[in-house]
C-alpha cells in the first residue's frame, strides 16, 4: 500500500514491508441521535467516484480535444476529492489538485454514510447489539415459527439480554417475549483489558469476529460502534498495537489492475496508523459497516472517525497539524484487534 499525505500528493515513506433508529427498549444505556448532516459539514471534502471508465486528467479545464490528458483515473474503486468547481465552456469541471482537473460528467457523486456508533452514558449491563439487515422481525419466541411482532432496521441498537439456540441457529433475546435472529446482530461483547494496558490508558478494541468497535478508557467503555474490517484475502491481522502516527487526510493507493483489486482513494480522512500500514480511518465510499470491506485497515463511518481521531492520542499539537507521530511525551493509544469468536 502507498501513502501520500495531504493536498500537494507528497509521496511519504512509511518504511513499511506492506505495501438511524434508536431502540427504545428499556434499561438502554447509549446515547445516539439521528441528525440529518450535510456532506460538505461531515467530511473535509466532497468526494467523487471513478466508477464505469477510465477517467483522464488534464492541467487546465477546457476542450478536451485540444489536450494531453496528464494522468489516468481507474475504475471502480479510485476516488477524489474536489477542491473547486470551474465552468469553462460550458462544461463544469473538478479541480482535485494543483493543475489537475477532470470533467464533472466523467465522475459518479455519492453521498457518504450518516451511520454513527453511540458514547456510552452508563457502563452497559447487557452485551450490545447492532441491526445489520436491511430489516429485522421481531418474534414472541426464540425460532421462525412464530409470526412478527414488531421489526427493527439497520443501524438500530438493542440489548441482547439472553442467547437461546434453536437447531442450529443462534437468537437473542432483547427483551421480555422479544427475540431477533442472530445472524442479522452483531454484537460488542465486554472485552478484558490486556494486560499491558495500564487502569489509566486509553484503549480500542476491535473485534474481527463481529465487526464491531469499543472504546475504554482503562476498565469503563465510552464508546461502540460498528466497523468493516479486511475481507479475503485481506484479513485485519490480529495484536495489540499502539497508534504510532495519526494524519487528517492521505491518500491510499493498492491492489493490482490485472487482479480486478486496484484501489485509489485521495484524501481519506483521520488515519490512525496503528500496525504498520494497518490503521483505522474514514471511509467515505461505503456505507456496509458490520461487514469485511477493506483491504486491511479498519474502516470506519465518517461521524465515528472524527470521533475517533479527537479521541485517540498521540494528540495533534495544533488544530490545523497535518499529521502527528507517537513519542515517549505523546504516546499512541492501544489498538487491540481479536475475535471473540477464537
Amino acid at each position: 500500500m502507498t501513502h501520500r499525505l495531504g493536498r500537494t500528493k507528497l509521496w511519504v515513506t512509511l518504511g513499511l514491508s506492506l505495501l438511524i433508529l434508536v431502540s427504545t427498549l428499556p434499561g438502554h444505556a447509549l446515547a445516539q441521535e439521528a441528525d440529518p448532516v450535510k456532506e460538505e459539514a461531515l467530511l473535509p471534502f466532497r468526494y467523487v467516484r471513478i466508477w464505469d471508465k477510465p477517467v483522464s486528467v488534464y492541467a487546465t479545464p477546457g476542450d478536451p480535444a485540444n489536450q494531453t490528458p496528464v494522468d489516468t483515473l481507474l475504475p471502480p474503486d479510485s476516488w477524489v476529492s474536489i477542491d473547486e468547481e470551474v465552468e469553462q465552456d460550458d462544461q463544469l469541471w473538478y479541480r482535485i489538485d494543483d493543475q489537475e482537473y477532470v470533467l464533472a460528467s466523467d465522475v459518479l457523486s455519492s453521498p457518504p454514510s450518516l451511520f454513527q456508533g453511540s458514547q456510552i452514558e452508563e457502563q452497559p449491563q447487557h452485551p450490545i447489539g447492532y441491526v445489520i439487515a436491511p430489516e429485522l422481525n421481531v418474534r414472541p419466541t426464540a425460532g421462525a415459527t412464530n409470526a412478527p411482532v414488531a421489526s427493527l432496521h439497520r443501524y438500530d441498537t438493542v440489548d441482547i439480554l439472553e442467547t437461546v439456540k434453536v437447531d442450529d441457529s443462534l437468537w437473542y433475546k432483547i427483551d421480555e417475549d422479544r427475540y431477533v435472529h442472530g445472524s442479522y446482530v452483531r454484537v460488542i461483547y465486554p472485552v478484558t483489558r490486556p494486560a499491558e494496558v495500564s487502569a489509566e490508558d486509553r484503549w480500542v478494541a476491535v473485534d474481527l469476529a463481529q465487526q464491531v468497535m469499543s472504546a475504554y478508557e482503562g476498565d469503563r467503555m465510552v464508546y461502540a460502534t460498528l466497523v468493516s474490517t479486511g475481507r479475503p484475502p485481506f484479513f485485519t491481522p490480529k495484536g495489540l498495537n499502539r497508534v504510532w502516527i495519526k494524519l487528517q487526510t492521505g491518500a491510499m493507493e493498492g491492489g493490482e489492475v490485472e487482479k480486478g483489486d486496484y484501489y485509489y482513494l485521495q484524501d481519506v480522512p483521520w488515519i490512525m496508523y496503528f500496525n504498520k500500514d494497518v490503521g483505522l480511518h474514514g471511509a467515505f465510499w461505503h456505507d456496509r459497516f458490520g461487514y469485511p470491506s477493506s483491504h486491511g485497515c479498519v474502516n470506519l463511518s465518517p461521524k465515528d472517525a472524527q470521533w475517533m481521531f479527537n479521541w485517540t492520542t498521540p494528540q495533534l499539537p495544533f488544530p490545523d497539524t497535518r499529521y502527528v507521530y507517537a513519542s515517549r511525551n505523546n504516546p499512541g493509544t492501544w489498538v487491540y484487534v481479536y475475535a471473540s469468536s477464537d
